[in-house]
């Protein structure tokens, strides 16, 4: 049976092959912090997340991605209301072709049953 992080992931997905920014910074919530090996970003305000994606969205465009996967690698409820997620993404073309694939950590925040990402670490391969 899939997690509620899971199915998390799946509507998620569904938001990011929307390529609209407004849907996608629909499962963020602010403030939030960015993690990477370039530094750590503070993300105050929500139209800074819909202004990132914005232009995030534009490389996949750019691979005529039609179809997301998140495959969640490891779950863990640190708290009542937090979790990090490990989690894979194949991504797709139209023609059912793997073009990309990338794993990230998320941290979320669940208030009332809405889990937000809160958090995220950006890992290089």
């Amino acid at each position: 049976m899939a997690t509620s992080v899971q199915l998390f992931f799946e509507d998620y997905a569904t938001a990011l092959t929307s390529f609209s920014a407004e849907n996608i910074s629909g499962f963020y919530q602010t403030p939030m912090a960015v993690y990477s090996d370039q530094g750590v970003q503070t993300v105050a305000e929500m139209s800074e997340v819909i202004a990132f994606w914005e232009q995030g969205i534009e490389p996949y465009k750019a691979q005529n991605i039609e179809k997301a996967m998140p495959r969640v690698l490891s779950e863990q409820q640190l708290s009542e209301t937090i979790f990090i997620s490990q989690v894979a993404w194949d991504n797709y073309d139209s023609s059912g072709e793997k073009v990309s694939s990338e794993t990230n950590f998320y941290i979320l925040t669940g208030n009332k049953g809405a889990l937000k990402i809160s958090g995220l670490i950006i890992m290089n391969k």
